[in-house]
């Protein structure tokens, strides 16, 4: 099977408008380059037919045996023409398809890139932390105070309430963000219930307070269990963003080092870290010359099988660029867990203004993410980098 791009300029989503200037240019070129040559073909293709097929008629007619074997040599002459121009445009198509797998390859460095970015994106992330810390509500911290002296005071004659206390000790500061999860947010909220059953009539307004604290302390533990479970699912999206990246490194190795036998050293200076679009455009050109000698050279050593390792490597980034794209879904669809996870809780009398505040800064997450990346146009244009010729 050889492969063929369908619309190699517009098939191609990067993370940079000046990356998919560069990428566009080089596709574009490399594309006029195999238009001419194809058209070229077909005109000599037609030509070199007309001629068999006057030779077909002329070997018909003529009874001189010795004429017949001249016509019928160049008959056979005609035949290795045609296929010589059949063999420089398979040649031109697996330049094309080749440069074009060896950029997308390279260009997933550019797009990786802001993908960890995205992840650190710091601002959002930090107010969804806060969110989950009770010592950041009015009046808390200073209630929280008196429950831990209540604490120290019966911890010696209940069981549960020393556990608290050992609990405290262990985890940390709660003014640092310790977690309301698990067992400790179970036995905190144990633990306040008994303070609040503890206090008699005189300790009304305490009491009151505390009963809007133990309201409090119990939303936001959900809020952090909820929050927690989307939190998983960002560890697998690291990890598998992490073997992407990998993988992509052990592509370059095999296509950039092993079969261009093009230095990484210099590939970063020229394309990865060059600022100048134009210079980019040129030295993937010059790669891509590199790549139709490369092919020439193999085909000549090796004849029979010699397009099976460019199809293998082609197929290989088509699958990884796929891979990059499903991943971006899965971004997509963990921003999504927490606009409902802020619709959740945006009537909660207590997490109501945060989830507002949470609201404006995950739509900003969301817009940059976007604006850089569209996982169903990435995921088709991949699908349709090549095609049969």
């Amino acid at each position: 099977m050889v492969l063929f791009s369908i619309n190699g300029a517009n098939a191609q989503i990067y993370a940079d408008n000046q990356s998919a200037s560069v990428t566009e240019q080089v596709l574009k070129e490399l594309n006029r380059e195999r238009s001419l040559l194809s058209q070229n073909l077909e005109f000599r293709i037609k030509e070199i037919d007309s001629k068999i097929t006057n030779l077909d008629e002329s070997i018909k007619n003529t009874n001189s045996a010795s004429e017949k074997v001249e016509k019928l040599l160049e008959r056979v002459r005609y035949l290795e023409e045609r296929q010589e121009e059949i063999d420089k445009n398979t040649i031109s198509v697996y330049k094309y398809n080749y440069s074009s797998a060896v950029l997308n390859l390279a260009s997933m460095e550019r797009e990786i890139k802001p993908l960890n970015l995205f992840n650190t994106s710091r601002e959002f992330y930090t107010t969804l932390d806060a969110v989950g810390n009770p010592m950041n509500y009015e009046g808390y911290q200073e209630w929280f105070g008196k429950f831990k002296n209540y604490m120290a005071e019966e911890k010696e004659d209940n069981a549960r309430l020393e556990a608290l206390n050992h609990m405290l000790n262990v985890t940390g500061d709660l003014a640092k963000g310790t977690p309301f999860t698990g067992m400790f947010a179970g036995s905190l909220i144990d633990g306040i219930s008994q303070f609040i059953g503890s206090l008699n009539r005189r300790d009304k307004e305490l009491r009151e307070q505390s009963m809007k604290m133990l309201k409090l302390t119990t939303s936001i533990s959900q809020f952090t269990h909820d929050k927690d479970l989307i939190e998983t699912e960002w560890e697998a999206i690291n990890k598998s963003l992490n073997e992407l990246k990998e993988l992509q490194n052990e592509a370059m190795e095999d296509n950039l080092v092993e079969i261009l036998e093009i230095k990484k050293n210099s590939f970063s200076e020229n394309f990865t870290n060059e600022t100048d679009a134009k210079k980019r455009t040129q030295y993937i050109l010059d790669i891509s010359k590199i790549a139709e000698n490369k092919i020439v050279e193999e085909r000549k050593k090796n004849p029979e099988n010699w397009k099976q390792e460019y199809h293998d490597q082609m197929l290989s980034v088509q699958n990884l660029k796929i891979r990059f794209g499903m991943l971006t879904f899965r971004i997509l669809e963990n921003l999504d867990k927490y606009e409902k996870l802020i619709q959740k809780y945006q009537n909660d009398p207590f997490l109501k203004d945060e989830m507002r505040n949470l609201k404006l800064k995950l739509d900003l997450v969301r817009n940059s993410f976007e604006s850089t990346f569209n996982p169903q146009e990435y995921i088709k244009a991949s699908n349709e980098m090549y095609i049969v010729e």
